[in-house]
């Protein structure tokens, strides 16, 4: 999730799921509406075959967030048609289970049925990223809390994995767990736990991989943490989101032992390969840079204009595919501009209105690998 993320979802019960990341415990902290451009043309210029394998590019959904598929599906729609080939859709367990375990709730259950429904048949593939605890289920009542029961989680995600099997292709277990404001405690243990849980419980349903919940940065020494707990035996691919701070530097700004860089992604793959798990990927389900100007201007919420917005975005897919050959999908943050000019608003690949940011260009010339 961007940096200083508002959490819309939280202001409407039905609506669910937010984004946005923050620093890590102990650092300072990075947290990283536009103008778009005039009306694009529905596909890319290029004539040449979208990339399809592994290595294809795909966005963050947020258009559901309001609690409404038709927008969302309008937006999948579009954005498949620039070549996208992958959508990361936020889930809420708390939605889902609001008032214990058992049969899903019927209208959050017929929301994600649409928007899975339409995601197949705008042609992408789906990883959906379950989280947020219920009340009923949290030590503390927190939707950040971790489950008082690692099994009430994968009871969940087995009941989702059952239900969505044919239309889900991958499965992430939380979002940034390392980070206290989405994982209360930020503990690799407690985790690795849940992960250990979830798996199972996935795989009697679905043989799709599971992932690890994409991390809040390279943070690889959490990583070591998580793997010595036992997590390696739990997930089949690593997830990871590795915005750059200061959130208006380049995507190859040198790493220099900072975790909040992408240029850090090879200290991930040290740590995996310690392990034993080099036949793993690395799949980086959120990165993205703002354009949103309404900012509080510090390092670590500096917006980019439109232009250079996607310059980063083809420089970040470049050195990804040049540099990571263990890089699979990477999925930016996010589909849509937010209705302000605030910075978390901004990291859309479309205005409001659904116009072309300059992103978007970008984004269809890298499907083609122009």
């Amino acid at each position: 999730m961007a940096p200083g993320a508002a959490l819309p979802w939280q202001l409407d019960a039905r609506s669910q799921s937010g984004v946005g990341h923050r620093p890590a415990t102990g650092q300072e902290s990075p947290r990283p509406s536009a103008t778009p451009s005039t009306d694009p043309s529905a596909a890319p210029s290029n004539d040449a075959e979208p990339r399809r394998g592994d290595d294809a590019l795909g966005f963050q959904l947020s258009a559901h967030h309001r609690a409404d598929a038709r927008r969302a599906l309008k937006v999948m729609d579009r954005l498949s048609a620039s070549g996208a080939r992958w959508v990361r859709v936020d889930v809420g367990w708390a939605t889902l289970q609001p008032n214990g375990p058992g049969p899903f709730d019927p209208w959050y259950a017929g929301l994600i049925d649409d928007v899975l429904a339409g995601a197949r048949a705008s042609n992408l593939q789906v990883i959906v990223s379950f989280w947020l605890t219920p009340p009923w289920a949290s030590t503390t009542g927190s939707l950040y809390a971790p489950p008082a029961n690692p099994q009430d989680y994968a009871n969940a995600l087995g009941r989702a994995a059952q239900r969505w099997h044919d239309d889900v292709a991958a499965w992430e277990v939380w979002n940034e767990p390392n980070f206290d404001g989405f994982l209360t405690g930020a503990d690799p243990v407690t985790y690795t736990r849940m992960l250990c849980a979830a798996y199972p419980a996935v795989k009697e349903h679905d043989d799709s991989p599971v992932l690890f919940g994409g991390l809040m940065y390279n943070d690889d020494a959490w990583l070591g943490k998580a793997y010595r707990a036992g997590a390696k035996d739990c997930f089949d691919v690593l997830a990871t989101h590795p915005y750059v701070g200061p959130s208006d530097a380049a995507p190859d700004t040198p790493s220099v032992g900072a975790v909040w860089r992408l240029t850090h992604t090879p200290a991930m793959r040290a740590v995996m390969d310690e392990w034993g798990d080099r036949h793993k990927k690395i799949w980086i389900t959120e990165l993205g840079w703002s354009t949103g100007t309404d900012s509080e201007g510090n390092a670590w919420d500096r917006p980019v204009t439109p232009r250079k917005q996607a310059r980063y975005l083809s420089d970040a897919v470049r050195l990804i595919r040049e540099s990571y050959a263990y890089v699979g999908p990477i999925i930016w943050y996010r589909d849509i501009d937010g209705p302000t000019a605030s910075y978390q608003d901004g990291f859309g690949l479309l205005g409001p209105d659904l116009t072309a940011k300059p992103a978007l260009r970008a984004f269809e010339a890298e499907v083609q690998g122009r």
